[in-house]
Protein backbone atom coordinates (compact mmCIF):
# COMPACT_ATOMS: atom_id res chain seq x y z
CA UNK A 1 0.00 0.00 0.00
CA UNK A 2 1.27 3.39 -0.71
CA UNK A 3 0.05 6.78 0.79
CA UNK A 4 0.05 5.73 4.39
CA UNK A 5 -2.40 8.75 6.05
CA UNK A 6 -4.06 10.48 3.13
CA UNK A 7 -7.17 9.63 4.54
CA UNK A 8 -5.52 10.63 7.91
CA UNK A 9 -8.93 12.31 10.01
CA UNK A 10 -11.84 11.42 7.58
CA UNK A 11 -14.51 9.87 8.60
CA UNK A 12 -15.81 6.90 6.14
CA UNK A 13 -18.26 4.22 6.11
CA UNK A 14 -17.77 1.14 4.85
CA UNK A 15 -20.55 -1.49 4.07
CA UNK A 16 -20.06 -4.97 4.20
CA UNK A 17 -17.52 -5.01 6.11
CA UNK A 18 -17.59 -8.42 7.76
CA UNK A 19 -16.70 -9.56 4.07
CA UNK A 20 -13.69 -10.47 2.30
CA UNK A 21 -13.15 -7.04 0.45
CA UNK A 22 -14.90 -4.78 3.09
CA UNK A 23 -13.49 -5.59 5.85
CA UNK A 24 -9.93 -5.58 3.68
CA UNK A 25 -11.07 -2.08 2.98
CA UNK A 26 -11.72 -1.17 6.61
CA UNK A 27 -8.46 -2.40 7.55
CA UNK A 28 -6.75 -0.27 5.21
CA UNK A 29 -8.43 2.67 6.13
CA UNK A 30 -7.83 2.50 9.62
CA UNK A 31 -3.98 1.80 8.77
CA UNK A 32 -4.20 5.69 6.84
CA UNK A 33 -5.70 6.91 10.18
CA UNK A 34 -9.24 7.04 8.66
CA UNK A 35 -11.77 7.60 11.20
CA UNK A 36 -13.94 4.35 9.92
CA UNK A 37 -17.61 2.92 10.53
CA UNK A 38 -17.83 -0.40 9.66
CA UNK A 39 -21.06 -1.52 8.71
CA UNK A 40 -22.21 -5.21 8.11
CA UNK A 41 -26.08 -6.86 8.52
CA UNK A 42 -24.36 -9.68 10.92
CA UNK A 43 -24.44 -9.51 14.13
CA UNK A 44 -21.65 -12.02 13.63
CA UNK A 45 -19.56 -9.12 11.65
CA UNK A 46 -19.22 -6.74 14.62
CA UNK A 47 -16.27 -8.44 16.25
CA UNK A 48 -13.96 -9.28 13.00
CA UNK A 49 -15.05 -4.94 12.21
CA UNK A 50 -13.90 -4.12 15.76
CA UNK A 51 -10.43 -6.23 15.36
CA UNK A 52 -9.44 -3.91 12.52
CA UNK A 53 -10.08 -0.94 14.27
CA UNK A 54 -13.23 0.22 12.62
CA UNK A 55 -16.61 1.30 14.84
CA UNK A 56 -18.93 -1.96 14.15
CA UNK A 57 -22.55 -1.05 12.74
CA UNK A 58 -25.19 -3.86 12.11
CA UNK A 59 -27.22 -2.57 9.79
CA UNK A 60 -29.44 -3.57 6.36
CA UNK A 61 -28.50 -1.45 3.81
CA UNK A 62 -31.62 -1.29 2.54
CA UNK A 63 -33.00 0.09 5.90
CA UNK A 64 -32.14 3.97 5.21
CA UNK A 65 -33.36 4.91 9.00
CA UNK A 66 -30.59 2.32 10.37
CA UNK A 67 -27.89 3.25 7.98
CA UNK A 68 -28.33 7.09 8.84
CA UNK A 69 -26.88 6.03 12.36
CA UNK A 70 -23.64 4.96 10.81
CA UNK A 71 -23.45 7.67 8.48
CA UNK A 72 -23.47 11.12 10.59
CA UNK A 73 -20.73 12.99 9.77
CA UNK A 74 -19.35 10.76 7.39
CA UNK A 75 -17.25 12.36 4.18
CA UNK A 76 -16.98 9.14 2.00
CA UNK A 77 -18.95 6.06 1.36
CA UNK A 78 -17.19 2.91 0.10
CA UNK A 79 -20.33 0.70 -0.43
CA UNK A 80 -18.70 -2.92 -0.66
CA UNK A 81 -21.99 -4.70 0.51
CA UNK A 82 -23.87 -7.14 -1.44
CA UNK A 83 -25.47 -10.49 -1.95
CA UNK A 84 -22.99 -12.60 -3.73
CA UNK A 85 -24.44 -16.47 -4.27
CA UNK A 86 -24.39 -18.24 -7.47
CA UNK A 87 -28.36 -19.53 -5.99
CA UNK A 88 -30.98 -17.57 -4.53
CA UNK A 89 -34.08 -15.60 -5.26
CA UNK A 90 -33.88 -12.93 -7.51
CA UNK A 91 -36.17 -10.76 -5.06
CA UNK A 92 -33.25 -11.40 -2.90
CA UNK A 93 -31.03 -9.80 -5.15
CA UNK A 94 -32.67 -7.20 -6.15
CA UNK A 95 -33.32 -5.76 -2.65
CA UNK A 96 -29.85 -6.64 -1.15
CA UNK A 97 -28.09 -5.54 -4.71
CA UNK A 98 -30.08 -3.02 -6.53
CA UNK A 99 -32.61 -1.52 -3.66
CA UNK A 100 -29.69 -1.78 -1.11
CA UNK A 101 -27.24 0.06 -3.39
CA UNK A 102 -30.30 3.18 -3.62
CA UNK A 103 -30.96 3.37 -0.17
CA UNK A 104 -27.15 4.25 0.52
CA UNK A 105 -26.77 6.75 -2.00
CA UNK A 106 -30.18 8.53 -0.99
CA UNK A 107 -28.56 8.04 3.04
CA UNK A 108 -25.62 9.39 2.10
CA UNK A 109 -27.22 12.45 -0.32
CA UNK A 110 -29.00 13.16 3.02
CA UNK A 111 -25.94 12.84 5.08
CA UNK A 112 -24.23 15.17 2.85
CA UNK A 113 -21.22 12.50 2.01
CA UNK A 114 -18.85 14.27 -0.42
CA UNK A 115 -17.65 10.99 -2.04
CA UNK A 116 -19.16 7.33 -2.84
CA UNK A 117 -17.58 4.63 -4.22
CA UNK A 118 -19.51 1.67 -5.57
CA UNK A 119 -17.37 -1.41 -5.76
CA UNK A 120 -19.10 -2.82 -8.64
CA UNK A 121 -17.09 -6.32 -10.62
CA UNK A 122 -16.52 -7.28 -14.23
CA UNK A 123 -19.35 -9.18 -14.57
CA UNK A 124 -21.15 -6.40 -16.00
CA UNK A 125 -18.62 -7.27 -19.22
CA UNK A 126 -20.69 -10.63 -19.67
CA UNK A 127 -18.61 -13.28 -20.46
CA UNK A 128 -19.31 -14.13 -23.87
CA UNK A 129 -17.31 -11.83 -25.83
CA UNK A 130 -13.77 -12.85 -26.89
CA UNK A 131 -10.66 -9.80 -27.38
CA UNK A 132 -10.23 -7.01 -24.72
CA UNK A 133 -13.34 -4.93 -24.42
CA UNK A 134 -13.33 -1.54 -23.44
CA UNK A 135 -14.09 -0.10 -19.79
CA UNK A 136 -17.93 1.53 -21.25
CA UNK A 137 -19.32 -1.36 -23.05
CA UNK A 138 -22.11 -3.50 -21.17
CA UNK A 139 -23.85 -6.12 -22.27
CA UNK A 140 -27.23 -7.60 -22.27
CA UNK A 141 -29.26 -9.40 -18.84
CA UNK A 142 -27.30 -12.25 -18.54
CA UNK A 143 -30.20 -14.04 -16.39
CA UNK A 144 -28.02 -15.11 -13.83
CA UNK A 145 -29.60 -13.15 -10.65
CA UNK A 146 -25.98 -11.80 -9.09
CA UNK A 147 -24.52 -10.71 -12.75
CA UNK A 148 -27.76 -8.76 -13.45
CA UNK A 149 -28.61 -7.31 -10.28
CA UNK A 150 -24.79 -6.42 -9.94
CA UNK A 151 -25.14 -4.53 -13.22
CA UNK A 152 -27.74 -2.59 -12.20
CA UNK A 153 -26.75 -1.21 -9.26
CA UNK A 154 -23.39 -0.57 -11.24
CA UNK A 155 -25.70 1.62 -13.71
CA UNK A 156 -27.55 3.14 -10.95
CA UNK A 157 -24.16 4.22 -8.83
CA UNK A 158 -22.58 5.29 -11.90
CA UNK A 159 -25.57 7.76 -12.51
CA UNK A 160 -25.94 9.45 -9.20
CA UNK A 161 -22.39 10.47 -9.63
CA UNK A 162 -20.31 7.27 -7.62
CA UNK A 163 -16.94 6.47 -8.51
CA UNK A 164 -17.27 2.96 -9.32
CA UNK A 165 -14.18 0.13 -9.03
CA UNK A 166 -15.09 -2.86 -11.22
CA UNK A 167 -13.13 -5.58 -9.50
CA UNK A 168 -11.93 -8.37 -11.60
CA UNK A 169 -11.92 -12.09 -9.79
CA UNK A 170 -10.49 -11.07 -6.63
CA UNK A 171 -8.73 -13.70 -4.90
CA UNK A 172 -6.23 -14.22 -1.59
CA UNK A 173 -6.37 -15.27 1.92
CA UNK A 174 -10.36 -15.42 3.38
CA UNK A 175 -11.57 -15.39 -0.41
CA UNK A 176 -14.22 -17.75 -0.27
CA UNK A 177 -14.85 -18.37 -4.30
CA UNK A 178 -11.33 -18.32 -5.32
CA UNK A 179 -9.61 -19.42 -2.61
CA UNK A 180 -11.93 -21.37 -0.10
CA UNK A 181 -13.86 -23.39 -2.04
CA UNK A 182 -11.74 -24.42 -5.01
CA UNK A 183 -9.45 -25.89 -1.97
CA UNK A 184 -12.50 -27.62 -0.68
CA UNK A 185 -13.58 -29.12 -4.09
CA UNK A 186 -9.81 -30.01 -4.92
CA UNK A 187 -9.56 -32.34 -1.92
CA UNK A 188 -12.58 -33.78 -2.71
CA UNK A 189 -11.57 -34.50 -5.99
CA UNK A 190 -15.04 -32.49 -7.34
CA UNK A 191 -13.03 -29.51 -9.40
CA UNK A 192 -14.53 -28.95 -12.72
CA UNK A 193 -14.42 -26.73 -15.52
CA UNK A 194 -16.24 -26.66 -18.71
CA UNK A 195 -14.58 -28.12 -21.74
CA UNK A 196 -12.08 -27.42 -23.45
CA UNK A 197 -10.72 -25.30 -20.26
CA UNK A 198 -9.45 -21.94 -21.61
CA UNK A 199 -12.17 -20.07 -19.70
CA UNK A 200 -10.46 -17.01 -18.93
CA UNK A 201 -9.80 -15.86 -15.37
CA UNK A 202 -9.20 -12.48 -14.42
CA UNK A 203 -7.07 -11.85 -11.43
CA UNK A 204 -6.70 -8.95 -9.05
CA UNK A 205 -5.07 -9.63 -5.63
CA UNK A 206 -7.08 -8.26 -2.33
CA UNK A 207 -4.29 -6.02 -1.81
CA UNK A 208 -4.06 -4.34 -5.41
CA UNK A 209 -7.96 -4.01 -4.89
CA UNK A 210 -7.42 -2.44 -1.87
CA UNK A 211 -5.55 0.34 -3.41
CA UNK A 212 -7.95 0.61 -6.13
CA UNK A 213 -10.48 1.32 -4.19
CA UNK A 214 -8.63 3.89 -1.96
CA UNK A 215 -7.11 5.73 -4.82
CA UNK A 216 -10.88 5.72 -6.29
CA UNK A 217 -11.91 7.47 -3.20
CA UNK A 218 -9.41 9.84 -2.99
CA UNK A 219 -8.99 11.08 -6.85
CA UNK A 220 -11.89 8.99 -9.17
CA UNK A 221 -14.22 11.17 -11.18
CA UNK A 222 -17.73 11.18 -10.08
CA UNK A 223 -19.96 8.84 -12.45
CA UNK A 224 -16.92 7.50 -13.65
CA UNK A 225 -15.98 3.31 -14.10
CA UNK A 226 -12.15 1.79 -14.05
CA UNK A 227 -11.72 -1.47 -13.76
CA UNK A 228 -9.08 -3.08 -12.09
CA UNK A 229 -7.55 -6.68 -12.40
CA UNK A 230 -3.89 -7.41 -13.06
CA UNK A 231 -3.83 -6.80 -16.89
CA UNK A 232 -2.11 -10.91 -17.72
CA UNK A 233 -5.06 -12.71 -17.82
CA UNK A 234 -4.78 -16.74 -16.87
CA UNK A 235 -6.98 -20.05 -17.91
CA UNK A 236 -9.42 -20.85 -14.90
CA UNK A 237 -8.46 -24.46 -15.64
CA UNK A 238 -4.58 -23.52 -14.89
CA UNK A 239 -5.28 -21.54 -11.93
CA UNK A 240 -7.78 -23.95 -10.15
CA UNK A 241 -4.98 -26.61 -10.98
CA UNK A 242 -2.37 -24.25 -9.13
CA UNK A 243 -4.94 -24.54 -5.70
CA UNK A 244 -5.40 -27.92 -6.37
CA UNK A 245 -1.39 -28.55 -5.75
CA UNK A 246 -1.80 -26.43 -2.88
CA UNK A 247 -4.92 -28.89 -1.77
CA UNK A 248 -2.71 -31.53 -2.37
CA UNK A 249 -6.20 -32.73 -4.05
CA UNK A 250 -6.82 -33.66 -7.81
CA UNK A 251 -6.56 -31.38 -10.62
CA UNK A 252 -9.53 -30.12 -12.15
CA UNK A 253 -11.27 -32.36 -15.06
CA UNK A 254 -12.86 -30.34 -17.96
CA UNK A 255 -16.01 -31.60 -19.11
CA UNK A 256 -18.91 -29.93 -21.46
CA UNK A 257 -20.79 -27.12 -20.02
CA UNK A 258 -24.44 -28.88 -20.50
CA UNK A 259 -23.14 -31.58 -17.92
CA UNK A 260 -21.54 -29.36 -15.27
CA UNK A 261 -24.66 -27.21 -15.55
CA UNK A 262 -26.90 -30.59 -14.89
CA UNK A 263 -24.49 -31.93 -12.23
CA UNK A 264 -25.00 -28.05 -10.43
CA UNK A 265 -28.70 -28.53 -10.93
CA UNK A 266 -28.94 -31.75 -9.02
CA UNK A 267 -26.67 -30.88 -6.09
CA UNK A 268 -29.01 -27.69 -5.81
CA UNK A 269 -31.73 -29.95 -5.70
CA UNK A 270 -30.16 -32.07 -2.91
CA UNK A 271 -29.10 -29.67 -0.96
CA UNK A 272 -32.29 -28.20 -0.60
CA UNK A 273 -33.82 -31.10 0.34
CA UNK A 274 -31.83 -31.27 3.16
CA UNK A 275 -31.58 -27.58 3.87
CA UNK A 276 -28.26 -26.81 3.53
CA UNK A 277 -26.38 -24.62 1.00
CA UNK A 278 -25.25 -26.21 -2.25
CA UNK A 279 -21.28 -26.53 -2.65
CA UNK A 280 -22.04 -26.40 -6.32
CA UNK A 281 -24.54 -24.91 -8.67
CA UNK A 282 -26.18 -25.12 -12.03
CA UNK A 283 -25.04 -21.29 -12.65
CA UNK A 284 -21.23 -21.79 -11.34
CA UNK A 285 -19.83 -22.97 -14.69
CA UNK A 286 -20.74 -19.60 -16.29
CA UNK A 287 -18.26 -17.78 -13.67
CA UNK A 288 -15.23 -19.43 -14.78
CA UNK A 289 -16.16 -19.63 -18.88
CA UNK A 290 -15.68 -15.94 -19.55
CA UNK A 291 -14.35 -15.69 -23.36
CA UNK A 292 -12.75 -12.34 -23.06
CA UNK A 293 -10.90 -9.17 -20.89
CA UNK A 294 -11.43 -5.72 -20.31
CA UNK A 295 -9.07 -2.91 -20.28
CA UNK A 296 -7.30 -1.56 -17.57
CA UNK A 297 -5.90 1.75 -19.34
CA UNK A 298 -8.30 4.19 -17.32
CA UNK A 299 -7.22 3.00 -13.79
CA UNK A 300 -3.66 3.12 -14.76
CA UNK A 301 -3.46 6.59 -16.56
CA UNK A 302 -5.90 8.74 -14.63
CA UNK A 303 -5.36 7.17 -11.41
CA UNK A 304 -2.40 5.92 -11.07
CA UNK A 305 -3.01 2.41 -10.42
CA UNK A 306 -0.16 -0.08 -10.88
CA UNK A 307 -0.92 -3.84 -9.07
CA UNK A 308 1.81 -5.21 -7.27
CA UNK A 309 1.07 -8.63 -6.84
CA UNK A 310 1.46 -10.93 -9.42
CA UNK A 311 -0.49 -14.44 -9.39
CA UNK A 312 2.11 -16.27 -8.61
CA UNK A 313 2.78 -14.08 -5.08
CA UNK A 314 -0.85 -14.05 -4.81
CA UNK A 315 -1.15 -17.62 -4.67
CA UNK A 316 2.17 -18.55 -2.74
CA UNK A 317 0.62 -16.04 -0.04
CA UNK A 318 -2.63 -17.60 -0.18
CA UNK A 319 -1.27 -21.27 0.15
CA UNK A 320 0.54 -20.33 3.25
CA UNK A 321 -2.66 -18.79 5.10
CA UNK A 322 -4.80 -22.01 4.16
CA UNK A 323 -2.31 -24.19 5.75
CA UNK A 324 -2.36 -21.82 8.96
CA UNK A 325 -5.86 -22.43 8.72
CA UNK A 326 -5.38 -26.12 8.13
CA UNK A 327 -7.48 -26.04 4.65
CA UNK A 328 -4.48 -27.23 3.00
Amino acid sequence: MTGAGRFQGTRVVVTGAGGFIGGAVCAALVAERASVAGLDVSVGAAERVAGVGAEPFVADVSDRGAVAVALDGAEIVVHAAAHVHEWGSMEEFVRVNVAGTAAMLDAAREAGVDRFVQISSVVVYGYDHAGEQDEDVFRRAYGIPYIDTKSASDRLAARRGAVVIRPGDVYGPRSIPWIVRPLELARRGALAVPSPGDGVMLPVYIDDLVEAVLLGADAGLPGRAYAAWEGTPVAFADDLARIAEIAGGAAPRTLPRPILEAAGAATELVARLRGRTPAFTSRAPAFVDRRGTVSTERIRTELGWEPQVGLAEGLRRSAEWARAEGLA
